[in-house]
């Protein structure tokens, strides 16, 4: 199944799909969030029989958890139960699908980059497409952030502002997850998120190696939502994308990272 059992990221637009089995020629279907109804296969959960092994549910609720099962219908005429499923929707922060080239909506835009925040960060690609759209994550787009902490002040950022504040803790939501990937030819640099609260408290959480700069496939980078200490999770204003140390910033070196996915999940 995709997503697959016990997913705890799938999006609010999520296409369900699944590999038919054995000889299936139909798929009856049964979705939505009571387990005992899809178990059952009452009328409510009851979403018909399908030829082809997709099936698109419509806007699903964040951070909530469904059930699905999949009956199939065989070339002898039985029918084979199917086990029940089920995922769990997060939070999406940003997937970078929605940026254009267009003036006004470009991710430069909304990603302020050094070119603003003074630091040695600069967002997009230098000709459009702006948003990285050969190196993805999933989708068809990306983050693309170049850093050079070679002159002062030593550290790179990007950041974005929320308008109005976010609470990641709706839902029970309890973890933040981003996706990262570098390049074999970067400089080794410490990567950190910062989140700042409607109160300008600000938590750091850098991530444990900082080869991860260096690494040529996607990196998932999962992190409680408790670690930012002394920030108010339930009213963030600012997130910050870093490189570097930036409470004690030192010369460094230069490359290119990419961040796709951001998100909050719930266990």
């Amino acid at each position: 199944p995709n997503p697959a059992e016990g997913d705890n990221e799938a999006v609010p637009n999520q296409i369900l799909t699944w590999l038919p089995g054995q000889a299936a020629m139909k798929h009856h279907l049964y979705f939505g969030d009571n387990l005992d109804a899809v178990t059952q296969g009452t009328a409510g959960a009851d979403k018909g029989e399908l030829t082809n092994p997709t099936f698109t549910p419509g806007a699903l609720e964040n951070l909530k958890t469904y059930y699905w099962r999949v009956d199939e219908t065989v070339a002898t005429g039985g029918v084979k139960t199917g086990p029940v499923w089920r995922f769990t929707t997060c939070l999406p922060i940003d997937d970078f699908e929605s940026y254009t080239d267009t003036e006004g909506n470009r991710i430069y835009q909304t990603w302020i980059d050094g070119w603003t925040n003074g630091t040695g960060s600069v967002v997009g690609n230098a000709q459009a497409p702006f948003a990285e759209q050969r190196i993805v994550h999933s989708g068809l787009q990306s983050l693309p952030l170049d850093y050079n902490n070679v002159k002062a002040p030593f550290y790179s950022e990007a950041e974005r502002e929320f308008a109005p504040v976010g609470d990641w803790t709706a839902g029970g939501a309890d973890t933040l997850v981003l996706y990262i990937q570098g390049r074999k030819d970067n400089a080794p640099v410490p990567s950190y998120i910062a989140i700042e609260d409607s109160a300008k408290h600000v938590g750091v959480v850098a991530y444990p190696d900082p080869a991860v700069a260096t690494a040529t496939k996607w990196i998932q980078w999962k992190i409680p939502l408790n670690t930012f200490t002394g920030v108010n999770m339930a009213r963030v204003k600012k997130m910050y994308l870093g490189l570097g140390d930036r409470s004690k910033p030192v010369a460094g070196g230069a490359g290119r990272i990419y961040l796709d996915d951001i998100r909050v999940t719930k266990p």
